[in-house]
């Protein structure tokens, strides 16, 4: 088995592998955990406290190295180029070989690269990483996906008996969440965007599974691209909410019924990346 990999991308650079790049850099691994946060309400002369939330708060990633030095020239050079590469005022995203179709977008804390003892040419470091969100995310969309291609891996929870597409053309079809959770734009504000095309006096889509709904209640044509982003509508890039019911979908674990009404000539695609926990 090869050693363990640590691949970075920091903007719109280059990924790149970091035992590549910073000479005699090891990555050892990487360790996180979900920090679940439990919000209670306490009641005078009533015993315990209820729970109002629980949310994910955010995480800390831990990233272990090794550095191998000839000098104490060499370790300044390196310590150097360490920093400029994980001390970044903007997030980057990581992921490792152990999973390479999923990301973690962070953003380096404080961390010291010292020898292992006086006179060694060894250090060994972690860089705790803040995790924002406290989520993992697929490294790909899902209407980039499909199960013959490189964007997945094992633990994803895709159905393996099953097609599972996000492009439709026709009024009645399934939608496939593998998160970890419901997909909620409006209530955790999650990445999810609807991408629809059609012709007819107006357009309804119905999450049948948990009764979510959005409405665009002007008339349109084919050509004219309609995108719900979230909770806000454009139509051919301009703003056009106001066109709508101001309603929202989102999408529970596993498959969700679709029912599209108002018009028959449809064309959508649901485009989300996946969340992970943990």
């Amino acid at each position: 088995m090869g050693k363990p990999k640590l691949y970075v991308k920091a903007g719109n650079d280059a990924e790149i592998e970091v035992s590549a790049v910073i000479n005699g850099l090891e990555f050892l691994g990487d360790s996180t955990s979900p920090n679940i946060l439990n919000t209670y309400q306490q009641n005078t002369g009533v015993d315990g406290q209820i729970l109002v939330a629980s949310n994910f708060d955010k995480s800390t990633v831990n990233a272990n190295f090794h550095l191998r030095f000839g000098s104490y020239y060499d370790l300044k050079l390196a310590k150097h180029e360490i920093y400029r590469l994980f001390s970044s005022r903007k997030s980057i995203r990581i992921r490792t070989d152990a999973e390479p179709a999923i990301v973690k977008y962070v953003m380096a804390t404080p961390f010291d690269i010292a020898p292992t003892e006086d006179y060694s040419h060894d250090s060994l470091f972690t860089i705790p990483f803040d995790n924002p969100s406290g989520y993992k995310y697929s490294l790909a969309r899902s209407d980039e996906i499909d199960t013959n291609n490189k964007l997945i891996q094992m633990g994803m929870y895709l159905p393996s008996d099953k097609d599972c597409p996000y492009h439709f053309t026709t009024t009645n079809f399934q939608v496939y969440n593998p998160s970890d959770i419901a997909i909620e734009p409006y209530e955790q504000r999650h990445d999810f965007r609807i991408e629809a095309s059609f012709n007819g006096n107006s357009l309804k889509i119905t999450n049948t599974t948990n009764d979510t709904t959005w409405a665009y209640n002007k008339p349109a044509v084919k050509s004219d691209k309609i995108i719900l982003n979230g909770v806000n509508t454009t139509l051919n890039g301009n703003p056009a909410s106001v066109n709508t019911d101001y309603g929202n979908i989102t999408l529970n674990t596993g498959w969700n019924s679709i029912s599209v009404t108002g018009a028959t000539d449809v064309d959508i695609n649901f485009s989300f990346p996946f969340i992970y926990i943990g």
